[in-house]
């Protein structure tokens, strides 16, 4: 959620390949006995967007709220929100990325974000495959800079970037501590920002901004 509070613009990419084991289709939560992973299930082929993915099992999300309920019933989130987040999770969804980004959409409005969404799909220009797509979305949007994680180190060419004049700037992430619900069982880092926003409703928007930083990409310095 830095990335987008910290973005002009941010592109769901909703035209790349679904990617099995990964968190497109899963996030965790917390329980008293620990963390819990809520995961869609999905008809899986290769090579299909997660747009084209379809869920498997319409009544999935509607399993998730049930959980929701068993473990944050009395957050102070939770109370505020309760049938905001029924109907989020017990509305029929067809496509991997309409559940994606429905639940996306909803943290950011709880979080007032106010920054510029679009799809990939709608980028006539967006074409290539990791670091030429993101990149060709960057130069279609006009981007000067672009926000990234760490973690797409792992397959981000920083020329693609270069080449049109946009830097690349990577996240600078102090994890955060917060008050959470069963204390007994410690605090468990790496959840989704649900858990946050349910225990933390008014103070998760500043937590967040106050976790992170940008610098630039070593390989921009060099």
């Amino acid at each position: 959620m830095h990335k987008v509070m910290s973005a002009d613009i941010f592109v769901y990419l909703d035209t790349v390949q679904f990617s099995k084991n990964g968190l497109q289709n899963r996030n965790q939560i917390k329980t008293a006995n620990g963390p819990l992973w809520l995961t869609v299930p999905v008809k899986h082929k290769l090579g299909l967007s997660i747009a084209a993915t379809e869920i498997a099992d319409s009544r999935a999300t509607e399993k998730h709220w049930n959980t929701l309920v068993a473990n944050y019933s009395r957050t102070a989130g939770f109370e505020r929100w309760r049938d905001e987040l029924r109907e989020l999770l017990t509305r029929p969804r067809h496509s991997l990325a309409d559940v994606a980004i429905a639940s996306t959409e909803w943290i950011l409005e709880k979080l007032n974000v106010n920054t510029k969404r679009m799809l990939a799909s709608q980028i006539p220009d967006a074409q290539g495959h990791s670091s030429e797509l993101i990149a060709s979305i960057c130069k279609a949007l006009g981007a000067t800079e672009y926000l990234s994680g760490t973690g797409a180190l792992a397959y981000l060419d920083v020329s693609n970037f270069s080449a049109f004049g946009c830097q690349v700037l990577l996240q600078q992430w102090n994890p955060l501590t917060y008050d959470q619900k069963y204390e007994k069982a410690g605090f468990t880092s790496d959840l989704s920002t649900l858990d946050l926003l349910l225990n933390c409703p008014d103070q998760a928007a500043a937590l967040i901004a106050g976790a992170g930083s940008w610098r630039l990409s070593l390989q921009d310095n060099d």
